[in-house]
């Protein structure tokens, strides 16, 4: 048992420095061009997001997003890929990032990530995600990795700031439902996405009882709690305070090495590792091990892995653009035979 969460810790720890060293580098961090205004030849851009960051700006040309929360303030980007470059525009609110966004009718992602992020990171994800989805993202961007730790130290830090998180985007969740009901995202539908330790910014405003200004009204179409790395012991009680999403799909794997990983760590069963009854009865539970063997991450094609499946493609497009997923084609799906929670998601 020793030797196996020591084996778990070094995966996982070695995993979130990988992206870390990656992304940290200063040929990552010169893909990013901070502007100080919108030039008339990139009104046109390749891919576009927005970015609401929570991070702490430091006085260094090449690295402007330091590995801490600010604390005190938001931070508004619009971001945009052209010839190579990753434009990041700094703008006074999430409201005027958004008067940016040239295709306000597409279908709107509000996209939270887990652990191993540094700004460059989670650009990179975003715009990954909006090409790959053909979808407008809203990238909540917090600190989830630090080159001042390692091991159990970023762990811990990781997850200390992803809890603490939903008291700095809280106000960005309320802001985006009263832009929904004024038609200022357009005519598309909108969804919430989040992956692993990100999802801790949900229960945490659920666990605080801070929902009050989301919950009047049915807002957000699929909220999707993805491999979720929080508690599983409890979780029902936490979404039966949620009111504003028409569906609630959470994804899971009971074979998921990364959450097999934060278990041992925490001490407790992650909701996307070991889904265990009672269950939440308006949650549709989707199992991810068939498709997926041991994987954490399969939403996205990303640099260095192996590409998304058809099948994860086709099932996180239909979710991500804001449609029920047909639970009913056999082809597609089977109820699970795993605890009978939920269904399956095939190959």
């Amino acid at each position: 048992m020793r030797r196996l969460l020591l084996a778990l810790t070094i995966m996982i720890t070695l995993s979130a420095h990988g992206q870390g060293d990656y992304f940290n580098t200063p040929e990552f961090w010169n893909k990013l061009k901070l502007e100080t205004k919108l030039e008339a030849p990139y009104t046109k851009p390749d891919t576009v997001i927005v970015v609401v960051s929570n991070r702490a700006t430091q006085n260094d040309k090449l690295r402007f997003m330091s590995e801490e929360r600010d604390g005190k303030q938001l931070r508004y980007y619009y971001v945009y890929a052209h010839n190579g470059k990753w434009h990041v525009l700094q703008v006074r609110s999430l409201s005027e990032a958004i008067q940016l966004m040239p295709e306000s009718n597409r279908n709107w992602v509000v996209y939270t990530e887990g652990m191993g992020k540094l700004f460059t990171t989670d650009i990179y994800r975003g715009l990954t995600l909006a090409a790959q989805y053909g979808v407008n993202v809203i990238m909540l961007d917090y600190p989830s990795i630090t080159t001042t730790k390692s091991g159990l130290g970023n762990y811990f830090f990781a997850i200390g700031n992803a809890r603490i998180a939903y008291k700095d985007f809280l106000p960005v969740f309320a802001e985006i439902k009263q832009m929904k009901f004024n038609r200022r995202l357009g005519t598309g539908k909108l969804s919430l996405f989040f992956h692993s330790m990100g999802n801790n910014v949900l229960t945490g405003m659920a666990a605080n009882s801070k929902l009050s200004m989301l919950n009047d009204a049915v807002w957000v179409d699929n909220l999707i709690m993805n491999a979720p790395c929080v508690n599983q012991t409890g979780h029902v009680k936490l979404l039966s305070k949620i009111a504003f999403a028409k569906h609630l799909y959470i994804h899971y794997n009971p074979e998921d090495k990364t959450l097999k990983g934060a278990h041992l760590m925490s001490g407790h069963r992650q909701l996307g590792e070991s889904v265990d009854n009672p269950t939440y009865k308006y949650a549709r539970y989707i199992n991810f091990h068939t498709l997926a063997d041991e994987g954490h991450s399969n939403f996205l094609s990303l640099i260095g892995r192996m590409p998304a499946t058809p099948a994860a493609v086709r099932h996180y497009a239909t979710l991500l653009n804001g449609d029920t997923v047909q639970l009913n084609n056999t082809g597609w799906y089977r109820r699970t035979a795993y605890k009978n929670i939920g269904w399956d998601i095939l190959p």
